[in-house]
């Protein structure tokens, strides 16, 4: 019997996302029958990867990750391997500094953008999958840590996906600092979202695995994304963008079908 206290780690994210996957969980459960269901949600952040990957020792039942984080390599844990945002957030736009905005207007090559360096927060999975296509990675600190690097050109761009850049953007007065989001260029690589269940929650992931696929069947999933995300593909211009495409070496096979690397999932209808 499924104990209907769910502990739901939702940490070491933008607040655009907390709200999103918590919602997101929510239905799903009521989806799958459990309309008392009390979602008690930790939001608390991890600055060590090692603690991030240990979180299921502790009362965490479910968190939503990257597909094939490797914070959780070897470790037992149940995982839906269904998207859960439209592989949205692998679509990355940049932030750079309003000084170089000509410079990366000319760059038209991805070893052009592999010559630069690109700043990452410490603990996040991008800094190993850019480390794998060659990128020069800046790893070091909190977001906030890594504007303040950036605005001391100690990096070049920082990538954020695009269904959250904008929050971030204004969150920290970006535009008041001298930073910009870069209008012309967009990094992909397949990088979607998934639950993470605790091992012994066998009767929780079949709950939410049942109430995600009726969500997806009935269109339900795609409508809350674009509540949450309005007129995102043609605001950013996600589609018209001289688009990069890296490979991600974790994304597990059985996902690989949801994931097409040479075109835009979000644009699919």
């Amino acid at each position: 019997m499924i104990d209907h206290h769910i502990h739901f780690w939702n940490g070491n994210k933008t607040s655009v996302r907390r709200e999103y996957e918590k919602q997101l969980l929510s239905i799903c459960l009521q989806e799958a029958g459990m309309l008392d269901a009390n979602i008690i949600v930790d939001e608390t952040d991890y600055p060590r990867a090692e603690d991030e990957g240990n979180i299921f020792s502790g009362p965490c039942d479910v968190l939503v990750s990257v597909a094939g984080n490797q914070k959780f390599e070897g470790k037992p844990v149940r995982v839906i391997e269904l998207p859960l945002c439209h592989g949205i957030l692998g679509h990355r736009l940049l932030i750079i500094s309003q000084q170089q905005s000509q410079h990366f207007a000319t760059i038209n090559t991805v070893d052009q953008l592999q010559s630069l360096t690109i700043g990452i927060p410490a603990t996040w999975a991008d800094a190993d999958l850019f480390r794998h296509n060659g990128f020069k990675v800046f790893e070091k600190g909190s977001l906030e840590d890594i504007f303040e690097r950036l605005l001391k050109q100690e990096c070049d761009y920082v990538a954020l996906g695009a269904n959250e850049i904008e929050a971030i953007f204004n969150q920290y007065k970006l535009a008041d600092l001298g930073l910009m989001i870069e209008p012309h260029i967009l990094v992909y690589y397949p990088l979607p979202l998934v639950f993470y269940v605790h091992p012994e929650q066998i009767q929780l992931a079949a709950a939410i695995e049942s109430g995600l696929k009726k969500m997806i069947s009935s269109g339900m999933l795609r409508l809350l994304f674009e509540r949450y995300h309005p007129n995102l593909v043609n605001r950013l211009a996600l589609g018209k963008r001289n688009k990069f495409t890296l490979h991600n070496p974790h994304l597990p096979a059985s996902l690989k079908e949801f994931c097409p690397e040479l075109n835009l999932p979000i644009l699919q209808r």
